[in-house]
C-alpha cells in the first residue's frame, strides 16, 4: 500500500485534472495486428514476486510471439510515466489508479495483476500484550498518520492486539522487508511488519505473529491511459494475452526452479529461505491466472482507505482483457 495523497502532487506537476475522458476502446472480436510494437512497462519494486510474470513473458518469448518488444523498467512514479507518455503500461497501486481516474488523468485499470494483499505483523517473544510495547521501537511499514500505518493499526485492533493509546516508538527503516526481519532478529525492533515468506524465519527466532490475514483487496493492477488503449487496442490485447500465458506458468509450482533460476540470472535476489517450496508459494498466491478483478474487493478497499466510493467502470476498461481471455479460452471475470 502506498499513500494515495501523493497523487495531488502529480496532478500539479503534469497539469492534469480535467474531467474529460477519451472514449473507451471499441475494438472487439479477433485480435488483429498490433498498432505499436515497442513497449515499456513500469514497475516500482525490485523484488522477484512483483516482476516475475513480466520477466517470464519476456524470457519465454510470449511477447515476441505477439509481435511485441517489451522492456521492463523500474521507476519512481508509474503514474507520471503513464500520463507523460514515457511508459505504455505499469503495475500500479490499485487505489492510486482509482484516485487518478477520479481526478481525470485518463488512467484506467486494464487487467488485474497482484489481486490480494497479506498483512502479517510479528512481535518479540517477551511481548505478551500491547502495553508491553510502551517505549519500544515498532515498524508498521510507514509513519503514523499514513494510510499504511493506520490500516495496519486497525487490522491489529480487529485481531485483538489493540495499540491504541500505547506510547510506542514508531520507526521507518530503509532496506525493505528482508532488512526489517534482520533488525527484528537482532532485537532492534519489538514489532515489525513482515511478509508471508518471512514467517518461518521470524518464528524460528522466537517471534510471535499477532496479525496474519490475507485480504482480497486489489494490490497492484495493470494500468494504461485510456488514450493509449483507444489508439492501440490490439497491442493492449496482445500484451495481456502474453502476460496471461506467463501468469499461468508462474502459478505452476512445478516451474519454481525455472522461475528462480531465470530471475536470479537477471539480477533478482533469491534467498536460501525462498528456495523452500512452501515459502516460494507465497508469491504466486497473490496473483490470479485469469488476471481478472474483484469488484467487491475494490469497494472494501476504498472504504478502508476512507476514499470516496467509485463506480467500477469509472476506473477500469477491461475490453482488451476480455478479448485476450476469449482468445485463450479463459473465463471472463468480472
Amino acid at each position: 500500500m502506498r499513500r494515495v495523497a501523493a497523487l495531488v502532487a502529480l496532478l500539479v506537476i503534469t497539469g492534469c485534472g480535467s474531467t474529460a475522458e477519451p472514449p473507451k476502446a471499441l475494438a472487439t472480436g479477433p485480435i488483429a495486428a498490433p498498432e505499436k510494437t515497442t513497449l515499456k512497462i513500469g514497475m516500482r519494486l525490485p523484488n522477484l514476486d512483483t516482476n516475475a510474470p513480466i520477466e517470464i513473458a519476456i524470457d519465454k518469448g510470449f511477447y515476441k510471439e505477439e509481435g511485441l518488444s517489451v522492456e521492463r523498467v523500474e521507476v519512481q512514479s508509474i503514474r507520471e510515466g503513464l500520463v507523460g507518455g514515457s511508459l505504455d503500461f505499469g503495475a500500479e497501486a490499485s487505489p492510486d489508479v482509482v484516485a487518478a481516474a477520479t481526478a481525470g488523468t485518463g488512467l484506467k485499470i486494464v487487467a488485474g495483476y497482484r489481486n490480494r494483499e497479506p498483512f502479517v505483523v510479528a512481535v518479540q517473544p517477551e511481548i505478551a500484550k500491547p502495553q508491553d510495547l510502551a517505549g519500544k521501537p515498532i515498524l508498521l511499514g510507514a509513519n503514523p498518520g499514513t494510510i499504511e500505518y493506520d490500516v495496519r493499526m486497525q487490522l491489529l485492533k480487529e485481531a485483538g492486539f489493540d495499540l491504541t493509546g500505547v506510547a510506542v516508538k514508531p520507526v521507518n527503516l530503509p532496506g525493505g522487508s528482508n532488512a526489517w526481519v534482520e533488525q527484528f532478529k537482532q532485537k532492534k525492533l519489538a514489532l515489525t511488519v513482515i511478509f508471508p515468506r518471512h514467517k518461518n524465519l521470524v518464528q524460528e527466532a522466537g517471534g510471535r505473529l499477532v496479525l496474519d490475514v490475507m485480504k482480497e483487496w486489489p494490490n497492484d493492477s495493470l494500468t494504461a491511459t485510456q488514450d493509449f488503449v483507444a489508439k492501440n487496442p490490439n497491442t493492449t490485447a496482445r500484451f495481456i494475452r502474453a502476460t496471461l500465458k506467463a501468469m499461468k506458468l508462474y502459478k505452476d509450482p512445478a516451474q519454481q526452479k525455472y522461475v528462480q533460476d531465470m530471475m536470479k540470472a537477471k539480477g533478482f535476489m533469491v534467498t536460501p529461505n525462498e528456495l523452500k517450496p512452501e515459502v516460494y508459494a507465497f508469491g504466486p498466491q497473490l496473483y490470479d491466472e485469469d488476471m481478472g478483478l474483484n469488484a467487491k474487493g475494490f469497494d472494501e478497499l476504498l472504504a478502508v482507505l476512507k476514499m470516496p466510493p467509485a463506480a467500477f467502470d469509472s476506473f477500469t476498461d477491461l475490453t482488451q482483457l476480455h478479448r485476450a481471455q476469449d482468445a485463450l479460452g479463459v473465463t471472463k471475470r468480472p
